[in-house]
């Protein structure tokens, strides 16, 4: 508005001049109630009373005004800007809208002004972000709106009005400013993505960019870099229609040390926006491995030596952790407790072994390690062998035939029958008084079985007092005193026969060799101090003291046998 220089003339007044002067003071009182309000409480804006909570949008539309094409511009009740400085929880800040950011900063316009204002051809020019200023230099009022959608208004009606305010009118041409002129829009991005980070595994990162009124920013490209410097992993995103985008690291590779892993996000602004950046720390932990490297062969009563080593998803050493392992299970469970190394080993010792025999003769072992705020837990196991020993021992048996027809028919006895143990023990079978019959008859006949520990020993003996066997075809055999003995150990086996040994009634001498034979008239064979290596053992052997051997497939007869085994002896 100019007035014209010269003399000064008394205009005819019309209503229209009315009510410009009406406007005009509006506008100023707007602008002086703007300023009285900044000088009294510059640190806080006020707003209506009667509202509990202006820093929460009211979407409520107040007035309802037509654009030049006839769009549709609601008035919404809005809030009052809300910053950390005045409420806490506003973080990030927050511009107002409608009508409370208004009166928060003067006056509404009327109703008409408005009306005038948006609905008039070239008044409007277009602004980033879906936005339209409208400036209306008669009048001296701007007023600013977004014709987007809003989804948190609920309503499906445009954004509608954000400001309107009164400018002081020029009154010198070279003085008046022009319209409003369109300016980039804040921004804010807030990180929406994991809290934490696994090497080694994908990683999903998400923040969300909105403008200046919390409405999401749609199509913008957002930058996540994932740690710093040379281990630095980046990846891109690009914002939906909620404001949110989101990219994956597929396989996070970041050094271990401090536990958090700083992630940077970036919008770099475009020609609408302003920039605008976030970070956050996420939680970073490293999966590990852990593989068993102790013995793998175990013997009761003795130490055994327990160990493995923690790596990290690179196969890197993992040094300084605590390692539990248990060998066994339940009550027979024995554990002990190590730390690894700078080479990720970690050793310690049962000091006495004490795990039951099972049908396997194994002993299952568990290494574990819990995890910590830095890495992942694992844990390994394995099935170590126990070391045990079989034994038997028996004092006569007999299978005699003649032309298919069975002559003498006797079982094993006594007999401590199959040891098989992996602890010390002792058989308890009973002597044997005697067995008597025309052909064969033993007096006095006693087994037994012995096994020790540290180191694993087994022992069987049996004894004879007295033999006779009187066969027909073959010369009468006389035994007494007869005493064999089978003893088998990891490294070695032993076994002996000693007896008194008469043929027909004759002494022979017989010189303790193993596997003496003596041919018998007829062609029997008798042989003396028979020893046989045993099967499916890694140490063992069998001893007859006297096995008499009849032809023709007549049969046998077992006098003090006795076999001993060791098992899982380990290399």
């Amino acid at each position: 508005m100019q007035v014209l220089h010269g003399h000064p003339r008394t205009p005819t007044r019309t209503p229209a001049d009315s009510r410009a002067r009406r406007r005009l003071s509006t506008a100023v009182l707007a602008l002086l109630l703007g300023l009285l309000g900044a000088l009294v409480a510059p640190a806080t804006a006020s707003a209506d009373p009667g509202d509990p909570n202006p820093h929460m949008i009211d979407w409520t539309v107040v007035d309802t005004f037509q654009g030049v094409a006839g769009n549709d511009i609601p008035l919404r009740e809005g809030q009052i800007d809300c910053t950390p400085s005045t409420t806490p929880e506003c973080d990030p800040p927050v511009d107002g809208f409608g009508r409370r950011h208004i009166q928060e900063h003067g006056v509404v316009p009327d109703h008409e002004d408005i009306q005038e204002t948006v609905g008039t051809e070239g008044y409007c020019v277009p602004a980033p972000d879906d936005r339209v200023i409208c400036t209306n230099t008669e009048f001296s009022l701007v007023v600013v709106y977004a014709t987007h959608n809003d989804p948190r208004s609920g309503d499906g009606r445009p954004f509608g009005i954000i400001t309107a305010y009164f400018f002081l009118p020029c009154f010198q041409a070279a003085d008046c400013p022009g319209p409003e002129q369109p300016h980039k829009v804040d921004t804010t991005l807030a990180y929406t993505g994991a809290a934490t980070a696994v090497n080694g595994s994908p990683a999903s990162l998400s923040a969300k960019l909105t403008n200046n009124f919390g409405t999401p920013v749609n199509g913008r490209s957002v930058r996540f870099a994932l740690g710093t410097g040379a281990t630095q992993q980046t990846c891109t995103g690009t914002t939906t229609t909620s404001g949110t985008a989101t990219c994956t690291v597929d396989s996070v590779d970041q050094p271990q040390g401090s536990n958090p892993v700083p992630v940077a996000v970036t919008f770099a602004g475009d020609d609408d926006y302003n920039p605008s950046n976030t970070s956050a720390e996420l939680g970073l932990t490293s999966p590990t491995k852990l593989d068993y490297t102790g013995v793998r062969n175990l013997a009761n009563g003795t130490p055994a030596q327990l160990s493995a080593k923690l790596t990290d998803f690179h196969g890197d050493a993992v040094p300084g952790r605590s390692v539990r392992f248990a060998l066994g299970t339940g009550d027979d469970a024995q554990t002990c407790t190590g730390t690894t190394s700078d080479t990720g080993a970690a050793t310690c010792t049962v000091d006495s072994v004490d795990q039951p025999l099972n049908d396997s003769a194994t002993v299952p072992l568990r290494a574990s390690f819990s995890g910590d705020a830095g890495y992942l837990a694992s844990d390994a196991s394995a099935q170590l062998k126990l070391q045990y020993a079989t034994g038997r021992a028996y004092g006569v048996s007999a299978h005699v035939d003649l032309l298919g027809v069975p002559l003498l028919d006797v079982e094993p006895q006594p007999d401590s029958g199959t040891v098989r143990t992996a602890d010390a023990t002792t058989t308890d079978t009973p002597c044997s008084a005697e067995h008597s019959s025309p052909l064969l008859s033993v007096q006095k006949l006693c087994p037994k079985v012995t096994t020790t520990l540290a180191p694993g020993k087994v022992t069987a003996s049996s004894t004879v007092a007295q033999a006779r066997i009187g066969l027909t075809g073959v010369p009468l055999i006389e035994v007494s005193g007869l005493t064999a003995t089978s003893t088998s150990e990891c490294a070695k086996t032993t076994g002996s026969t000693t007896l008194t040994l008469k043929i027909a009634g004759v002494p022979v001498t017989v010189s303790g060799e193993p596997n003496t034979q003596i041919p018998l008239t007829g062609g029997g064979r008798l042989i003396v101090n028979e020893q046989l290596p045993a099967t499916g053992a890694d140490a063992g052997l069998t001893v007859n003291g006297v096995h008499l051997v009849l032809p023709a497939d007549g049969g046998e007869v077992v006098l003090g046998s006795t076999g001993t085994a060791m098992h899982n002896c380990g290399d």
